[in-house]
């Protein structure tokens, strides 16, 4: 997922097409034979679909993988991209998902399931018609049965925040010139500003720790006052304790953390918590 560089891999455009509108199977996609045979081999890793346990075992399989941002962006018209040779934080947790979506499918199938991860109602319609806030890709897969909010569960408190990141940064986002996308975008974050959202405060997560379960969906919120979410992988327990498995800027590839989850985001200074979510079996 890019023309212009992006500080936050977990950003892009959204549209206001319907959360339950699950929409065609995708038209047209661009990725490379090399991504069909990186399927082939992560689809024997997964005996079941949709289980978190089989996600989690897809995505260890990426250790390793180069991180790049910037894949999504192509040029010409919106289509449905696939690049599972270099992943950034926000498509390592969609491709890992998708992949157990699509365990016992074929390629084709693997592409419906990605398309409807990635874009609202599961519609390619524009550059606007993907979701680019992680928290807009939270909601449509809660729609979808697929994922749990847990974060009230484990005594989160409320997370209120008028999002307009992308909006409000049009020299980041030059698409955003074209007024048909900008009301799109407008919208969309009206949208997930009006949802009740909960948090858990980094300095409480050591807390909550022995609730997570490996496999679950660990969304870092943003410290800024108009972004939503600034990272996100998977739990995963290492020597008793929660580590967290992600695509990484600052060591350029997929890793587990070499601290604690608590730990971690306590040295992340534009980071204020999480939400966690889990995968639906």
């Amino acid at each position: 997922m890019h023309t212009l560089p992006i500080l936050f891999c977990c950003l892009s455009l959204l549209a206001s097409a319907g959360l339950h509108d699950l929409g065609p199977a995708p038209v047209s996609a661009l990725f490379d034979e090399r991504d069909v045979a990186i399927f082939a081999e992560k689809q024997k890793l997964a005996a079941a679909a949709g289980n978190a346990v089989q996600t989690l075992v897809i995505a260890k399989s990426f250790l390793g993988t180069p991180y790049a941002v910037g894949t999504l962006e192509q040029s010409g018209p919106e289509q449905l991209v696939i690049n599972l040779r270099e992943l950034d934080c926000w498509t390592f947790v969609e491709t890992s998902l998708g992949i157990t979506l699509s365990a016992k499918d074929d390629f084709q199938n693997y592409k419906g399931a990605l398309q409807q991860l990635r874009y609202w109602g599961g519609t390619v319609n524009g550059y606007g018609s993907r979701i680019h806030y992680f928290s807009g890709w939270v909601l449509q897969a809660q729609a979808r049965g697929l994922l749990r909010d847990l974060t009230a569960e484990l005594g989160g408190i409320p997370y209120r925040k008028k999002i307009g990141y992308i909006s409000g940064h049009p020299d980041k986002y030059p698409r955003t010139h074209d007024a048909a996308t900008l009301r799109a975008i407008v919208a969309a974050e009206a949208r997930i500003s009006r949802h009740d959202w909960f948090y858990v405060p980094k300095s409480k997560v050591a807390q909550v720790e022995s609730q997570l379960r490996e496999g679950d969906i660990i969304l870092l919120t943003s410290a800024k006052p108009d972004l939503d979410i600034a990272h996100q992988g998977f739990a995963i327990r290492q020597n008793g304790r929660i580590h967290l498995l992600h695509a990484s800027s600052l060591s350029k590839r997929v890793v587990i953390s070499a601290e604690p989850l608590a730990r971690y985001m306590a040295g992340q200074k534009g980071q204020s918590g999480m939400m966690v979510v889990r995968i639906n079996p």
